[in-house]
């Protein structure tokens, strides 16, 4: 079996010819399964573009959804849409709604979106803002309550996410594959979130890993030795590859807006 592995892909940048040309790269590739590590597009064009990638690709596509995906829009509405759509459509799963899957006998797959949890780095002496804290609506409502506000919705987001991660690891090892890939989109190392080939500064990278994250990855992967982990992700748009583990690998994806790629065609 092959996994096309995608992430970042916006396709809300590109034109209709510019994405059909990007769909038939996937297909030439010779995948038969394709994932993506969120940012597919953003929450009023969603569904709509995942419809058409699903109908052009024809394959299976198992996705998480990024910050970006919940942008103008509001993360339980954002969910639900998008869980209506893994429920109707044959070929379109989100990985945070479905049963864990099992793609060989001895490899399973699943994964949850992650946010950023600003547990990295000096999140109260920073003086960034991105794009999330206004176009999302839940992060645009802690926003106006202030800074301390923001951190606790972001962390809250985080950890609802890196709980329900924690409980699909334990069920999964319980099956004993030999290998589980795991979707997510936040990275969940500092190692893994970077800028220009180093780690993102003190004042950013609060926005850029998921910290909870990395901690479930971690127990999980000490307490299974036997099992290795391969976890997919993206968001910073810079290229890492990490192993904090002999049993756990980590690998973000490089990418370009305005210009999807396969990141790697992976064999399983």
């Amino acid at each position: 079996m092959k996994l096309a592995w995608l992430t970042d892909i916006h396709l809300n940048f590109i034109d209709d010819d510019a994405r059909s040309v990007f769909y038939q790269k996937i297909v030439r590739s010779g995948c038969d399964t394709v994932l993506i590590s969120g940012d597919i597009a953003e929450a009023p064009c969603l569904v709509g573009l995942l419809q058409e990638m699903a109908g052009q690709v024809n394959k299976p596509i198992y996705f998480a959804l990024g910050n970006h995906d919940y942008y103008h829009g509001e993360v339980d509405v954002v969910r639900a849409a998008v869980l209506n759509l893994s429920d109707q459509r044959t070929g379109l799963y989100w990985l945070q709604a479905v049963e864990l899957q099992q793609l060989t006998p001895e490899i399973i797959l699943l994964g949850q979106d992650g946010w950023a949890d600003g547990r990295f780095g000096d999140y109260h002496h920073s003086t960034v803002t991105l794009n999330d804290s206004r176009l999302i609506g839940d992060l645009f409502q802690a926003r106006l309550m202030g800074k301390n506000a923001l951190l606790q919705k972001m962390q809250q987001l985080a950890d609802r996410d890196a709980e329900w991660l924690s409980n699909d690891l334990s069920k999964a090892a319980k099956l004993k594959p030999k290998q589980i890939i795991v979707l997510t989109h936040v990275p969940p190392f500092e190692e893994t979130c970077l800028y220009q080939g180093q780690k993102s500064s003190t004042y950013f990278i609060p926005y850029f890993g998921s910290k909870i994250m990395g901690d479930v990855l971690l127990q999980a992967a000490q307490a299974n030795p036997t099992i290795n982990y391969l976890v997919l992700c993206g968001h910073t748009h810079e290229a890492a590859f990490y192993q904090p583990l002999s049993n756990l690998t980590v690998k973000v994806g490089k990418v370009e807006y305005g210009a999807p790629s396969i990141q790697e065609v992976i064999s399983v």
